[in-house]
C-alpha cells in the first residue's frame, strides 16, 4: 500500500516538472517587448522633434516678445502687419514754454504721422532677419521656461519739409509772439521791506526754432514720445538770474548796513540811529552797495553840536543864592567827532545792534545841561573866598589870593566854569625872574591853577588887587592840602566876579635902578616846569 502511494507521488511530480516553462524563453520575450516599446517611443520623439523643427522654421518660438508684443508661435507676416500698424498710434508731443505766460511744461504742438507722411521702412526685412537668426533645431528650449525678448529698430521715413512747416505754424514758434527775457536786478529801496531785494529775471519765450526743428527730427527718428525744448536749452534765457552771487552780495551788504541800530546815550539824551536815517546813507550805485561816510561824519557833528556842553555858557547858582551866567571855558561834554565817526562807520559796516555812549575827548561830572553836578569848587573872586562842595554840601571853605589887578591883563584870573586838568605834588613854578616850588599843584585852565602859597602871610580881602598872583589861586598850605585830597581830573572849578573885574591896569614902570617893594610882586610864576606854556 505504501509502495503504491509512493509511486503515485513520483508520477505526479514528473508531470508538474514537465509543465513548468523553461526560464530562457521568458526572459527573451520580455527583452523583445521592451525593445519594441523603446523603438516606438524613439520614433514618436523623433517625429515630434522633426515636426517642431519644420514648424519653427516659419514660426517664432514660444515666449518670444518683439517691441513689447507677444509673438510666440506666430509667423512673420502677421507680426510685420501688426508692427507697421503701430505707426498710426505714434505721436511726438513737443513741450516748452507757454508763449504768453512763460510757464514751462506746456505742450507747444504734437507731431502726428499724417502731418509729416510718417512711415516705417524695413520692418519685413527686420522681422524675417530675426526669424532666420532663430535656431529651429533648439526649439525645445523654448519650453524650458525660457524667454526671447527683442527690440526691433524700425527705420522711419517722413517729409522733413512738412515737419519744418508744421513746427513753424505753432504760435510758440512765431517771432511776433516771443517775449525777450529780462535780467534779474536790484529793486529800489522798499519802505515795506526796509531794504533792497533781488527782482527775479523774467522768463523769456524767445525760441531757437531752427535748433528746435533739428531736435524734433532726431526725436521722431528715435520714435520718442515727447521732447522738452526748455530742458534742451532751446530758449534765450536771461544772463543774470535771481541767484546771481554778485547781485545777492550787493543786496546782502546794503541790507546789513540798513539793519544797523545804534542807541546812543548822548550826554543823557537818547539818540537812535536806525533804518529811518540809514536809508538816506545807503544806496546801490554802479553795481555796488555804497555807504555815504561823509553823511556819517555830518551826523556825528550835528549830534555833538546839539548835546555837547563843552565851551557853552552856563547858569550857575552861587552860594549866595543868586544865579549868574558864566562861559564854559574848558568844561563840559565834548564829543571826539573823529573817533566817533570812525567807530560808527565800523558799526554800520558790521550791521551792529548796540547801545553805547559816543566817544568823548572831555567829560563832565554828570550828564545833562546842568553837567556841573553837586561836587565842585566855587571861587568868588570879588570876595576872595572859596567853597568846596561835596555831594551838595560845603565841606571846606577858605580865603585865597587870585591874580593881581595892576599887572598885564593875563595876570587876571579868568572867570568861567573849568575842569581840573590834573593834579601833582612837588611842582616847580618858573617865571622870568623866579623859580618857586609848591607842594600841591592843581591847574584848571592852561597855566592857571590852584596851589599852596606858604610865602603869603594873609589871604582874602583886597590883597589881590595890588599884590595878587600872576593868575593862579594862592591857597593857605593847609587848605591846599585838603582840597588836593578831594579833587581829581575833570573836577569842576567855578570862578566868577559877581561885582565885575576891578582891573586897574599895570603900574608905572619904575625908574632904572628902582627896586620894587618886597612882596608887591609875587615870586611864583604860575608855570610848573612840567607844564608847557599855552
Amino acid at each position: 500500500m505504501e509502495e503504491r502511494q509512493t509511486g503515485e507521488m513520483a508520477e505526479t511530480e514528473n508531470i508538474l516538472e514537465k509543465k513548468k516553462p523553461k526560464p530562457k524563453r521568458k526572459r527573451k520575450f520580455i527583452l523583445t517587448a521592451i525593445l519594441l516599446i523603446l523603438v516606438a517611443s524613439l520614433a514618436v520623439v523623433a517625429y515630434l522633434y522633426y515636426r517642431g523643427v519644420v514648424y519653427y522654421q516659419t514660426h517664432f518660438f514660444p515666449n518670444t516678445n518683439i517691441n513689447g508684443m507677444d509673438c510666440g508661435d506666430m509667423e512673420a507676416a502677421p507680426i510685420i502687419e501688426a508692427l507697421e500698424q503701430r505707426i498710426s498710434e505714434y505721436a511726438l508731443a513737443v513741450v516748452g514754454r507757454d508763449y504768453q505766460t512763460g510757464e514751462g511744461d506746456t505742450i507747444l504742438g504734437v507731431i502726428a504721422p499724417e502731418d509729416i507722411r510718417l512711415n516705417y521702412v524695413g520692418t519685413r526685412e527686420a522681422v524675417e532677419s530675426l526669424l532666420q537668426q532663430q535656431d529651429e533645431f533648439m526649439w525645445f528650449e523654448a519650453y524650458l521656461d525660457r524667454s526671447y525678448i527683442y527690440t526691433l529698430e524700425q527705420d522711419m521715413t517722413f517729409d522733413e519739409s512738412l515737419l519744418n512747416s508744421t513746427v513753424k505754424s505753432w504760435d510758440a514758434c512765431k517771432r511776433s509772439n516771443m517775449r525777450i527775457p529780462e535780467n534779474a536786478y536790484i529793486s529800489d529801496y522798499s519802505e515795506e521791506l526796509g531794504g533792497y531785494e533781488v527782482i527775479p529775471e523774467t522768463t523769456g519765450t524767445v525760441l531757437d526754432v531752427e535748433k528746435a526743428i533739428l531736435l524734433i527730427v532726431e526725436a521722431v527718428g528715435a520714435q520718442e514720445a515727447s521732447i522738452n525744448l526748455e530742458e534742451l536749452e532751446c530758449y534765450l534765457d536771461a544772463t543774470v538770474k535771481k541767484d546771481d552771487k554778485q547781485l545777492n552780495r550787493i543786496v546782502d551788504n546794503a541790507n546789513k548796513w540798513l539793519g544797523t541800530k545804534v542807541v546812543y546815550d548822548w550826554n543823557g539824551t537818547k539818540v537812535v540811529l536806525d533804518n529811518e536815517t540809514l536809508k538816506d546813507w545807503v544806496s546801490i550805485e554802479d553795481g555796488k552797495a555804497t555807504l555815504d561816510e561823509e553823511a556819517i561824519g555830518t551826523f556825528v557833528k550835528e549830534q555833538a553840536a546839539s548835546y555837547d556842553t563843552y565851551g557853552r555858557r552856563r547858569n550857575f547858582m552861587t552860594t549866595y543864592g543868586y544865579e549868574i551866567s558864566l562861559p564854559g571855558r574848558n568844561y563840559g561834554w565834548k564829543t571826539d567827532v573823529e573817533s566817533e565817526t570812525e567807530e560808527l562807520t565800523k558799526l554800520i559796516y558790521q550791521g551792529s545792534s548796540i547801545e553805547k555812549e559816543p566817544a568823548y575827548s572831555i567829560r563832565a561830572r554828570q550828564k545833562g545841561d546842568n553837567d556841573i553836578g553837586n561836587s565842585y569848587i566855587e571861587a568868588d573872586m570879588n570876595s576872595q573866598h572859596l567853597y568846596l562842595y561835596k555831594d551838595g554840601a560845603v565841606v571846606l571853605e577858605t580865603d585865597f589870593v587870585s591874580g593881581t589887578m595892576i599887572s598885564s591883563f593875563d595876570c587876571v584870573t579868568p572867570e568861567g566854569v573849568f575842569g581840573l586838568l590834573y593834579k601833582s605834588t612837588d611842582a616847580v613854578l618858573v617865571g622870568e625872574t623866579y623859580r618857586t616850588p609848591v607842594k600841591y599843584w592843581m591847574p584848571f585852565y592852561g597855566n592857571y591853577g590852584m596851589h599852596d602859597a606858604n610865602w603869603r602871610g594873609a589871604f582874602g580881602g583886597e590883597i589881590f588887587i595890588t599884590n595878587g598872583s600872576h593868575g593862579c589861586i594862592n591857597l593857605p598850605p593847609s587848605m591846599a592840602a585838603q582840597i588836593y585830597q578831594y579833587v581829581s581830573e575833570g573836577f569842576p572849578v567855578i570862578c566868577y566876579y559877581p561885582q565885575g573885574i576891578p582891573y586897574i591896569g599895570p603900574p608905572a614902570v619904575p625908574e632904572e635902578g628902582e627896586i620894587p617893594v618886597e612882596g608887591e610882586v609875587p615870586v611864583e610864576g604860575e608855570v610848573p616846569v612840567e607844564v608847557p606854556i599855552e
